[in-house]
């Protein structure tokens, strides 16, 4: 394909939606780092399971534009504003169900692996089926916008951090089985991880 008829992502060819995918990009971080920094963490050596979340996010994000820009054979064509809605609005489900289970988790929720002294399990709200609904909502999120890069091949891109979170998960389950004991253990058997139901 020689490079005048070369097929670019809405995003890269509409300035409207490239303003729109960058707002929405950034309010995506600003409500990352409001998270982060009304709840300070402590490191647990030895864990590098935040570190493969990083990783995940940026194969998630940024490799999943990479590829929506350089696969040109695989951009979406026909709908191109209606896929790139949807994977907006996805994206704000996502993150709207990760916020939510910030908040139901309260001062219990960290960006690293810990507990605090007398920490209680908490099944209420998103927690009540499954064990990480901000993981679930993280995924969401990320899915989301790679479906509004129009790319079909951008939302493999999400599997980079559901990678991350098989090794955070039961990283992070033995921690909390260990150090808040057999109600935590209770829970883990009554709930699913990430999907309820399913998984």
């Amino acid at each position: 394909m020689s490079e005048p008829d070369r097929v670019l992502p809405l995003f890269a060819t509409n300035p409207v939606a490239g303003a729109v995918l960058a707002a929405a990009f950034a309010a995506w971080v600003v409500s990352e780092y409001r998270i982060g920094r009304t709840r300070p963490t402590q490191s647990r050596p030895g864990d590098l399971s935040g570190a493969a979340v990083g990783l995940g996010l940026l194969v998630a994000y940024f490799g999943g534009l990479a590829v929506s820009v350089l696969a040109t054979a695989t951009v979406i064509v026909e709908g191109q504003w209606w896929w790139f809605a949807a994977g907006l609005v996805v994206a704000a489900s996502g993150q709207g169900l990760r916020l939510r289970a910030v908040r139901e988790l309260g001062s219990s929720f960290t960006f690293r692996v810990q507990t605090v002294p007398g920490q209680a399990v908490v099944d209420t709200g998103p927690y009540r089926r499954i064990r990480h609904p901000s993981y679930t909502g993280a995924l969401i999120c990320a899915l989301g916008f790679t479906i509004a890069y129009t790319n079909w091949l951008a939302p493999l891109a999400v599997l980079g951090l559901a990678l991350a979170y098989v090794v955070r998960i039961p990283h992070e389950e033995r921690v909390l089985a260990a150090e808040i004991g057999e109600p935590y253990r209770r829970y883990m058997a009554r709930t699913r991880r990430l999907i309820p139901f399913v998984f």
